[in-house]
């Protein structure tokens, strides 16, 4: 996969630096994945895809990838977007720029993204590979990338992807966990039928992943294409 990256950068236009206007977006980022980290269940907030790898455009938003404790999937997605919409910072329908995407979620139980890869599945090296965690508990974002030996990280770009991280107050949620489990099912109850909805919806695209241990809800997946693209260039070379 590292034989691919000057092909990945260019096609995408990675650049090694942040520009203003993505480190206005990181600091706008830090600050709502402070109010989020208050949340309980929740073990990492990263940000991810093109702010991750300096290579917005003005109207890009904000991606964040989110890992919770196993069995607070559900109730960790309900409260962020809860909190986001009522801050008026979710991304929905055309009000998209600078905004946050709340498109995937997975459980610690669930932390090797191997399975979920499709063959030589290039962007999703890169994805790991520049992900900026900004909020991590129990060393989190550690036994992610242990999870995934399979994506290379040198220990510059390690250094580069945790100069975002965030101090924040490490409340400890543990002694009602299991009250917040309960919750998570009472919201899972109600939310899984509207969200397989919206999935039937989209014609079961086999990129949206509705699980206990896996929320993705990429309506869009350009991996194949963004694959095929660096392949057939790095063939012609």
């Amino acid at each position: 996969m590292l034989e691919h990256k000057d092909t990945f950068d260019t096609l995408l236009r990675v650049t090694s630096e942040p520009n203003n206007h993505e480190v206005q977006l990181f600091e706008r980022g830090q600050e709502y994945i402070q109010k989020l980290s208050k949340i309980p269940g929740i073990e990492m907030i990263a940000i991810v895809n093109s702010l991750s790898m300096y290579a917005t455009h003005k109207d890009s938003d904000i991606d964040l990838f989110i890992i919770t404790k196993p069995g607070m999937i559900w109730f960790v997605r309900f409260f962020c977007t809860l909190i986001l919409w009522k801050n008026w910072v979710w991304r929905k329908w055309e009000d998209i720029a600078s905004n946050f995407c709340l498109s995937f979620f997975i459980t610690t139980d669930a932390l090797g993204l191997s399975k979920i890869a499709i063959e030589n599945d290039i962007y999703l090296y890169y994805w790991i590979y520049y992900m900026k965690p900004i909020f991590i508990k129990n060393d989190t974002y550690y036994r992610f990338l242990e999870s995934n030996t399979w994506v290379k990280i040198d220990e510059n770009q390690k250094m580069e992807n945790e100069k975002y991280k965030i101090n924040v107050s490490d409340k400890n949620w543990n002694k009602r966990i299991e009250f917040y489990k309960k919750i998570n099912q009472f919201i899972r109850y109600f939310l899984l039928p509207k969200t397989m909805g919206s999935q039937i919806k989209l014609w079961n695209p086999e990129w949206v992943i509705i699980s206990d241990m896996i929320l993705k809800f990429h309506d869009q997946d350009r991996r194949k294409k963004i694959r095929d693209t660096i392949l057939e260039n790095n063939f012609d070379k």
